[in-house]
């Protein structure tokens, strides 16, 4: 009984974890650049049954599954038009690459959504950068200038988006697989995915003005949940049987 009792156990936790999985692309359905993150279940260890240790059997058990790894879907989410200056879509394979200006940490992006700094740069300079403060690098790995103060007292017109398109760097590795996803919709590559290959925009492969959408299809999100909570409730009913029998043998025994 214990087997069946922790095997449902084990089973019910897998799915809660494949049900926050769910929830969080269902909760990242209107994010740009968003990708949908699957959950890979694995097998636990199988036992043969009614034979010695490493005798083959024809009876064997299990001991349930576990969610092994949160692999990421990078199929490119549709395009919305949003005629904002300096919004951009990658329109094949590739990232855009980030830095933070503090840490100097380079991230990648399918986000496209960028603005120009509120205020100049202790060196005077305006630059392309993302929501939450991280300039995005050309094909040199070098921040985006698109304006600079002039005199100290003002700034200069600023580079228009479209000018900008030759100048942001697309960055390509030899295998995505793997790549370690952080804060949203930014990755970092791992030993495995290679050394980033950097060109620079063009017209064909940068669209501006555009950004990519999530892929997240919500309406499959949703099947999958509902086939998580049916997974998880049997999972806790299994658990449930075979206290209730346990239970009623010990009542037999006393």
């Amino acid at each position: 009984m214990d087997r069946s009792f922790y095997t449902g156990a084990v089973g019910a936790i897998a799915h809660q974890e494949r049900l926050n999985i769910i929830a969080n692309n269902i909760a990242n359905v209107n994010t740009n650049g968003y990708k949908r993150k699957p959950a890979t279940f694995s097998e636990c260890i199988y036992s043969n049954l009614n034979a010695i240790a490493q005798e083959p059997t024809d009876y064997i058990a299990g001991a349930g599954v576990h969610v092994e790894k949160t692999d990421v879907d990078f199929t490119p989410g549709h395009l919305a038009t949003t005629g904002k200056e300096y919004d951009y879509m990658i329109m094949e394979n590739g990232f855009f690459a980030v830095q933070n200006p503090v840490t100097q940490e380079i991230t990648y992006t399918r986000n496209g959504n960028f603005m120009t700094s509120l205020q100049a740069d202790a060196d005077g300079r305006f630059y392309l950068q993302t929501a939450n403060g991280k300039r995005v690098l050309d094909a040199n790995q070098n921040p985006i200038i698109v304006g600079m103060l002039q005199g100290g007292t003002g700034s200069q017109q600023m580079i228009s988006g479209q000018e900008l398109v030759e100048q942001i760097g697309i960055y390509t590795f030899p295998s995505t697989n793997g790549m370690e996803s952080v804060r949203g919709t930014e990755f970092v590559p791992v030993e495995k995915n290679g050394q980033p290959i950097a060109v620079p925009g063009d017209r064909r492969t940068l669209q501006h003005k555009v950004l990519e959408m999530s892929n997240v299809n919500l309406g499959d999100e949703i099947t999958k949940m509902i086939e998580a909570q049916r997974c998880y409730q049997y999972a806790l009913k299994m658990v449930q049987t075979s206290d209730e029998v346990e239970t009623t043998i010990n009542g037999l025994r006393s």
